[in-house]
């Protein structure tokens, strides 16, 4: 796994042995600069993930609870694949690396259970618990993440 985002990694291959502009050079000092939030918050996520996604599965066992019975280990192993891909992507600072890694896979496993209501209804209950329990610079960071997969729920 390449450990630069694709915005950075594309300048470098695009320089072909030549100095960065200092256009090319922004996306650099901006990765740099916001280094430490998304390592807190890459933490964060990596320390709280379990917790994070079992509260939201807790909530939805309120409403569904056959769904969680049948469901919740599965329900647990991919929300938490989403928040790992999450974390990592937020390192990265690379929204496009989990769009490429998660997205596709996550499409495919929820067209083929076809529960795209409930799984909305779960990752806006892991967004809640997000932002209730993790400091707001952290889950301003995870949120946009978080709306896409809920975003992309509703359309199929």
């Amino acid at each position: 796994m390449q450990t630069l985002n694709h915005i950075l990694t594309q300048n470098i291959l695009e320089a072909d042995g030549r100095y960065l502009s200092t256009q090319e050079l922004a996306p650099l000092e901006r990765y740099y600069e916001s280094y430490q939030m998304r390592l807190e918050a890459y933490h964060h996520l990596r320390d709280r993930g379990d917790l994070l996604v079992i509260a939201a599965l807790q909530k939805l066992a309120q409403t569904y609870p056959d769904l969680i019975r049948q469901h919740g280990p599965r329900c647990k192993y991919d929300m938490s694949e989403v928040l790992r891909y999450i974390a990592l992507s937020v390192l990265r600072d690379d929204e496009l690396f989990f769009k490429e890694q998660m997205m596709v896979w996550l499409d495919t496993i929820l067209l083929a259970h076809k529960r795209n209501t409930h799984c909305g209804l779960a990752y806006r209950y892991l967004l809640e618990a997000i932002v209730a329990t993790l400091p707001a610079p952290v889950s301003n960071l995870v949120h946009p993440y978080l709306e896409g997969v809920i975003q992309s729920l509703q359309h199929e």
